[in-house]
């Protein structure tokens, strides 16, 4: 990449009180006169970290070998390329640049665990790696599927490469938890934070955000239901009365149109809040009891069980809405949204006038 400033390590202290000299900084392709400011960090006073600015842009990638010349042409020392295009000093700490070039130093594998960690959840991009080193695309995927075998970082993905440092996962998973805890606090009568509302919560690649989600998941740290997450001992909070209307609720809707209502059906029948009635879904939902579709459709859980028991016996390919109709007894009204609903659970697939039946 073109830089106008990279970091590097040298192998001869710079000499000078103020940790700044002028000298020629001479690669395999030429020379460039340069400003060599040494950082003074600690314990690296013989083979100090420095800052290189040379005098015009050049072509350097990282691991790059260069000779120090004074002005007369004397080598005063060698040093490597660590840290191409490298942020100024007031946007890293000295601790942490010290840390990073450190472990820049140590060889190939390293130089890409280092680069995903300073990523932080933006993770590492295999374009990223094209700009910075000279290794050739196969010889990175092979070293990060060796990191990911470790278990130091985790790949979302190969066309185009893209990696998350481990400790970054780890991160952002404790947050998520920690933001769950806090959303069920103020928000008690609800079952879970919508997915959307965690994206817009974290501003992560969204790879990364699902990644870090299904590990929690995996770990039962969290549970997800329906585009809803909550923590696995989470439950909604309900009085003797909340109960008495919950039995009745489930009663509506197990008995309604051979099963089915809509939301202003139960609103007018129970005398409920919309709100209220959300809170009450919720629980209905939580403890598996209803299932809710497109449009606001309900649907007892046991009565989706039978129809979908029903379409898979009936030995058929494909499905019309007569058919649908004829088998279920519903009105045009509540079988399309239910037929909706099966294609989204991956029951039948629309193809046209009709749906295929998925096995």
């Amino acid at each position: 990449m073109k830089a106008s400033a990279f970091d590097a390590g040298l192998d001869f202290p710079l000499g000078t009180a103020q940790g700044d000299i002028r000298a020629e900084a001479v690669f395999l392709g030429g020379g460039v006169p340069a400003r060599f400011l040494d950082y003074a960090l600690p314990g690296r006073k013989r083979a100090p970290f420095v800052r290189v600015l040379p005098d015009r842009p050049i072509e350097v990638k990282w691991a790059d070998p260069f000779e120090v010349r004074a002005p007369g042409g004397e080598i005063l020392g060698r040093g490597r390329c660590l840290f191409p295009g490298a942020p100024p000093p007031q946007e890293l700490k000295p601790t942490r640049r010290k840390a990073l070039l450190a472990r820049l130093e140590l060889g190939e594998k390293d130089m890409i665990l280092a680069l995903a960690e300073f990523g932080g959840l933006k993770g590492l991009r295999g374009e990223d790696l094209d700009r910075f080193c000279r290794l050739s695309k196969g010889r990175v995927e092979g070293l990060a599927g060796a990191l990911e075998e470790e278990g130091l970082v985790r790949i979302l993905g190969f066309s185009p490469l893209r990696l998350v440092h481990r400790a970054s996962l780890d991160f952002l998973r404790g947050r998520i938890v920690s933001f769950l805890t806090r959303y069920h606090r103020t928000h008690p009568g609800r079952r879970g934070a919508p997915l959307e509302r965690i994206e817009k919560r974290f501003e992560t690649p969204r790879a990364v955000l699902v990644l870090a989600l299904k590990l929690l998941v995996r770990e039962g740290r969290v549970v997800e239901e329906s585009g809803l997450i909550r923590l696995p001992d989470f439950r909604i909070p309900l009085s003797a009365a909340d109960e008495a209307t919950l039995k009745e609720l489930e009663g509506m809707v197990l008995s309604g149109e051979l099963g089915s209502v809509t939301l202003d059906d139960i609103r007018t029948k129970l005398h409920l809040s919309y709100g209220k009635l959300q809170t009450l879904l919720s629980v209905l939902a939580e403890r598996k009891r209803i299932v809710e579709g497109i449009d606001g459709f309900i649907l007892h859980a046991s009565w989706l069980d039978e129809i979908v028991a029903a379409i898979r016996a009936s030995g058929k390919r494909e499905l019309t809405v007569a058919d649908f109709k004829a088998m279920t007894g519903l009105s045009r009204k509540y079988s399309i949204p239910l037929l909706e609903l099966l294609d989204s659970l991956g029951v039948t697939r629309r193809k046209g006038s009709v749906r295929d039946i998925l096995r």
